[in-house]
């Protein structure tokens, strides 16, 4: 009788604790000031139980930071922009983009998004009516997430052509999910393990979140907070060093408890032991984001729709990736259907491509991407044209 009463009170609390935070969930992105003021929040997210968390379908939200304020949509699909139809009109060539933030495109308009921009510089064949590019990207996902999302939902809307736009940090993210794997090794369900989303539909960050910038105390830094950009500046990056300093920390305390990688072929290991690996530091993560891509080429082979790999270069190298990215660059060398964001930016002032302090691509990084994309995809897809 005891045990009853206990289960049914903590029933009863559990059901009180979902209703408060559903209710005091705002129905639109802002917060309160303590001057009465709204502010736009950026929460355009949802949990999910296969992928781990993916975007409210039939959302709009404002993204606003120092260096920009811009509106983001989903449709009934939870892709990024306008409507789109599940079902594939007749005569359509359509193009999937998955990939990260820099897919879904953090610090620009809908529109503005290179998979946006990718549409509107292709033609299709003559036999075709038209071209449509749907974002799916997600910000934070990695090659886990893009082949279960491939499997349990992009493959149904049936692409002509599968955009993966893979970035440097992918591989070092795979460390940041716990896996349900199948007998071939393949994710079946991701669960975070650094990120959490809350009741309104926010990104919350464990570990590795952004650290408040560091208070310097001395003579005259009221008069400088006022007057001198240079003190923001160094306040900044004396936040970014911490931050990554910190970071650093945790991944040497994790690596030290996965021992050394797992040694075998990929699918001969223990669930557990790729765990472990994923853990232990670059190397493993690298050779586990490679299964995950031939496992995502199999898929769109089995399925009929053609592959092409977007390889996304950050600005400047970030701690802990380098030796990822530079295994990542040489597998794009090797793959005549993948090709370098470097490649496609340059001759182009970095200034003018990327967000200073954010890091992604600026509108104008994004349309130059596009453009160069639709050249590159018009030469090696045969149903494909650049305007």
């Amino acid at each position: 009788m005891n045990l009853a009463v206990f289960a049914a009170l903590l029933a009863t609390c559990a059901a009180v604790g979902e209703v408060a935070l559903r209710s005091s969930a705002r129905p639109r992105d802002v917060s309160r000031r303590d001057d009465g003021s709204e502010k736009p929040r950026f929460n355009p997210y949802r949990p999910d139980g296969v992928l781990g968390y993916a975007h409210r379908p039939s959302w709009e939200a404002v993204h606003r930071t120092d260096e920009y304020d811009v509106t983001v949509r989903t449709n009934a699909l939870g892709l990024r922009g306008g409507p789109v139809a599940a079902e594939k009109p007749p005569g359509t060539y359509r193009i999937l983009v998955v990939g990260d933030s820099f897919a879904f495109g953090f610090g620009v308009e809908d529109e503005e998004a290179f998979p946006a921009v990718l549409e509107r510089h292709l033609a299709p064949a003559p036999a075709r009516a038209r071209v449509e590019a749907l974002n799916a990207g997600v910000a934070g996902w990695s090659a886990d997430q893009y082949l279960l999302f491939l499997q349990t939902r992009g493959f149904a809307w049936s692409p002509d052509l599968v955009l993966l736009a893979v970035s440097e940090n992918d591989p070092g993210d795979l460390a940041w999910n716990r896996l349900e794997l199948d007998a071939r090794r393949l994710p079946v369900r991701v669960e975070p393990t650094r990120r959490m989303i809350d009741q309104r539909g926010a990104m919350r960050y464990l570990r590795g979140g952004p650290l408040a910038l560091p208070e310097l105390a001395f003579p005259g830094r009221a008069w400088l907070a006022d007057h001198s950009l240079l003190y923001h500046w160094l306040r900044f990056r004396l936040a970014r060093l911490l931050a990554a300093r910190a970071l650093e920390g945790e991944a040497r305390r994790l690596r030290a408890e996965a021992g050394p990688p797992p040694e075998g072929p990929i699918a001969s290991l223990a669930p557990d032991a790729i765990q472990r690996g994923l853990w232990s530091g670059p190397a493993f993560q690298l050779r586990f984001h490679r299964h995950l891509v031939e496992a995502i080429r199999a898929a769109c082979a089995a399925r009929g729709a053609a592959l092409a790999t977007l390889l996304v270069e950050a600005r400047a190298p970030v701690p802990g990736t380098e030796e990822a990215a530079a295994g990542l660059r040489e597998d794009c060398s090797r793959d005549a259907r993948c090709v370098r964001s470097s490649s496609l930016l340059a001759g182009h002032p970095a200034d003018a491509l990327f967000f200073a302090q954010d890091g992604h691509w600026t509108a104008r990084g994004h349309a130059l991407v596009g453009e160069a994309l639709a050249r590159w995809l018009a030469r090696i897809e045969p149903g494909l044209a650049a305007r």
